[in-house]
């Protein structure tokens, strides 16, 4: 079995331009992420933890709860990272080599934005998120078809409202699609959330989605 750790590319609101006082945030939105067989997630996770702490030891140390603390990918992928921090790139490069070493691989699915503010493209965010875990979960079962195994996804914690209101969309599509598209029956479940504080794989997921749509 496979299990593909996903986050949110950007953010699904409008965009105009990058000097745009208020919508400039990402001229894209989507999910991206990795897929690794599951008999390897958690020897990954050790080793991103490993190289986490190699990063911000001192930051962690000093933590209320040490096991908790987490770099978010934004932070990582700033235009001045190459300049001031490039041993953070160096170990993001380190760790994107260790999921292939681990028969794993990066994912990621993005659409591009119609640039304008919401009244002029008539903008349905709840829309925009739900078309793009569709093409992010009809991707990755091509995937885990293309192995011949099953899939899990899994992605970062939301709210309960929220979550209330996607999962019915997701399991819908799933089913709805499975009987023209068999390979959709290889997510064996609609994505489980998991709180990123708690796992170290969901984190590399955030990194991989800020690296996707860094400057």
């Amino acid at each position: 079995m496979l299990l593909a750790y996903i986050d949110e590319i950007g953010e699904p609101g409008a965009f105009v331009s990058r000097d745009h006082p208020h919508y400039k945030t990402s001229p894209a939105f989507g999910y991206a992420g990795f897929i690794i067989p599951a008999k390897e997630a958690r020897k990954f996770g050790s080793v991103f933890a490993t190289k986490k702490y190699e990063l911000f030891r001192s930051e962690i140390d000093k933590a209320e709860h040490p096991g908790r603390w987490e770099r978010k990918g934004a932070q990582i992928f700033r235009p001045s990272a190459p300049r001031q921090y490039p041993q953070q790139l160096r170990i993001f490069d380190s760790l994107v080599r260790k999921v292939r070493n681990l028969n794993g691989r990066l994912f990621y699915y993005a659409d591009e934005k119609c640039p304008g503010t919401p009244k002029q493209t008539n903008l349905d965010p709840a829309e925009r998120e739900t078309r793009a875990m569709q093409e992010t979960l009809n991707r990755i079962a091509r995937h885990a078809e293309s192995q011949d195994t099953n899939v899990m996804v899994i992605i970062d914690q939301i709210n309960e409202k929220t979550r209330a209101e996607r999962l019915p969309n997701m399991y819908g599509h799933i089913l709805g699609r499975a009987s023209d598209y068999p390979e959709m029956r290889r997510i064996i479940e609609p994505p489980m959330h998991v709180d990123s504080q708690l796992s170290a794989n969901i984190q590399f997921a955030d990194w991989v989605a800020a690296c996707v749509c860094a400057r």
